[in-house]
């Protein structure tokens, strides 16, 4: 499935999965229906960057004449927010700490860093705020705030919420956490087989069917060749031309910038011609399990 959608890379990290509590690293794909599934699972003695940077050279062998991740997404050590869970300034910290990585423009972030300080501050907490602005914001935020990744491309991802829901998915399967490595090699097996099964579905509706709200001559072009995930993007996005026709406002270019779709100034642009297309991404027009090459 990855050799089909390798654009996407999401690498997360669980635990209590096995009898030698290693951790238990799942490395997982989206495809044009955004349906996530399993790339690859490695259970690792440490956490270390040489059993990263090993287990991503075994990975990078799968591609082999495909392309390569365009967007590959993972968590930094979420020990802060662990420690704050424990403290009776959680529900202030996870509200703030929210607000402040969907910052939507520059300004609004460093307002928003100013509130997360202070907040923390009152609370007799300026050691925290000093640990996340060195170790997070200096060094990270133009990779998870809302106001810079919503530049580049990312395919609408910006989280590691699906790899975790496929951690859950798996530890459904597993008989607690005192199993054989054996054993849960076999589960994950499982989880792919029925994982393919359900995508393979879906890749079949966006090749046959077209929905009714679709029906536009906009879309004539982009029927049962781009998904209707995406389609249906386009179509919420025609929504948004409307709004911003009355409003006077104007087109902030996300949707072409980070999924790689055509935004409301451009559908606009369209007006009543079909969209051609090669003005939707190639991730968005795969429909099988065909390798993708390069």
């Amino acid at each position: 499935m990855w050799r089909a959608f390798p654009d996407l890379l999401l690498i997360d990290t669980t635990y209590n999965t096995n009898m030698y509590k290693w951790p238990f690293v799942q490395f997982v794909g989206v495809t044009s229906t955004s349906k996530s599934f399993c790339i690859a699972h490695a259970v690792i003695f440490r956490e270390q960057e040489c059993t990263f940077t090993w287990a991503l050279e075994r990975l990078k062998g799968m591609l082999v004449d495909c392309r390569e991740p365009r967007v590959i997404l993972t968590d930094k050590d979420q020990a802060l927010i662990k420690s704050c869970e424990k403290t009776d300034i959680f529900e202030s910290f996870s509200y703030w700490w929210k607000v402040l990585y969907s910052s939507p423009t520059k300004s609004m972030y460093e307002y928003n860093c100013d509130q997360m300080e202070a907040m923390l501050a009152g609370h007799g907490r300026r050691e925290a705020w000093y640990y996340i602005r060195n170790n997070w914001l200096v060094p990270y935020k133009e990779k998870f705030v809302s106001c810079w990744i919503e530049d580049r491309l990312n395919f609408g991802e910006h989280t590691t919420n699906r790899v975790e829901g496929q951690h859950a998915n798996l530890k459904r399967y597993l008989a607690g956490p005192n199993n054989s490595l054996d054993s849960v090699a076999a589960f994950a097996l499982e989880v792919v087989n029925s994982q393919m099964e359900e995508i393979g579905a879906t890749l079949e509706d966006s090749r046959v069917r077209v929905k009714k709200y679709h029906k536009l001559t906009l879309f004539e072009k982009l029927h049962n060749r781009v998904s209707l995930f995406a389609i249906a993007k386009l179509d919420k996005e025609l929504t948004l031309l409307d709004t911003l026709q009355d409003t006077g406002a104007e087109c902030d270019h996300r949707l072409q910038t980070s999924r790689g779709l055509s935004c409301a100034c451009k559908l606009n642009w369209w007006n009543n011609i079909r969209i051609p297309l090669k003005y939707i991404d190639p991730f968005w027009r795969k429909l099988d399990f065909s390798p993708a090459f390069v």
